[in-house]
């Protein structure tokens, strides 16, 4: 659980680095990819792993294709909406998650867990607000986070099958979103300020959680991932209370402590 739990809070300060960075979600990811390939590829270099082309190389290189449009989605949410109201509705990923484990039959079926997935989507809702529904840009920014939502768990059961060395796997995944983002990013030097927030983005919120998220996921059941994974979100909004002045009201505080119980219990 300590893989998992580190990966969590280290993923919770990304939307602040995010905005921080002012630079598109698009670039970010791109150089999120570039620094982080390079970062894991020197590595391997020095290690002398190998990539081996199998069954499995083609499952990591899908999930990678899912992980990178879940960060340009997650990275725009936080841009259109805040980094709140892009968490929360993200949040819904670890009910997504149990929802695909009870379709697949790899999580017991129960009543109970699907009451608290509809709770789970109340409290959400009550985060968002619906009478800030009528803006374009919050809708939009929900949506996103949301289709983000859906990719992150796809990239969850994916990688529970995967046997190969970790690193091997996050190289491979940087790389194919490098490749497939640079016809589409502005290939310029960024200013020193952007250029320092995207090295912590790109080894510290990419190599390192990611390793210990994969790590983590491979020793706990699909129930804890979902219960650990709210410490992201936990971490996140503290983040945008204290350092983008964020102001929650109290129907926003109990739809957030609606969302967490019911991911806890």
């Amino acid at each position: 659980m300590l893989e998992i739990t580190l990966s969590m809070f280290i993923w919770g300060t990304l939307g602040m680095v995010v905005m921080w960075s002012k630079m598109s979600a698009l670039d970010i990811t791109f150089y999120r990819c570039l620094i982080g390939a390079v970062v894991v590829g020197l590595y391997l270099y020095k290690t002398k792993r190998k990539i081996i082309f199998d069954r499995q190389f083609w499952l990591i290189l899908v999930a990678g294709i899912f992980a990178v449009a879940n960060w340009i989605l997650l990275f725009r949410s936080f841009q259109l909406a805040s980094i709140t109201i892009g968490n929360m509705s993200y949040y819904l990923q670890p009910m997504i998650l149990l929802a695909l484990g009870f379709l697949l039959k790899i999580e017991k079926f129960s009543w109970r867990k699907i009451s608290l997935v509809f709770a789970s989507c109340v409290g959400v809702l009550l985060t968002i607000r619906p009478s800030s529904l009528h803006s374009a840009n919050m809708l939009l920014g929900i949506s996103s986070s949301l289709s983000a939502a859906i990719l992150y768990s796809l990239v969850t059961l994916i990688m529970r099958n995967v046997q190969r060395d970790i690193f091997v796997v996050i190289f491979i995944q940087l790389a194919v979103g490098m490749l497939l983002l640079a016809p589409f990013a502005k290939l310029q030097i960024p200013s020193l300020h952007s250029g320092l927030w995207l090295l912590v983005i790109g080894i510290i919120h990419t190599p390192l959680a990611y390793y210990c998220y994969y790590q983590g996921i491979k020793k706990v059941s699909v129930s804890q991932t979902a219960v650990l994974s709210y410490l992201d979100p936990i971490v996140a909004i503290l983040s945008d209370v204290i350092f983008f002045n964020q102001q929650l009201n109290a129907v926003q505080i109990s739809g957030i402590i609606i969302t967490f119980m019911a991911g806890l219990y």
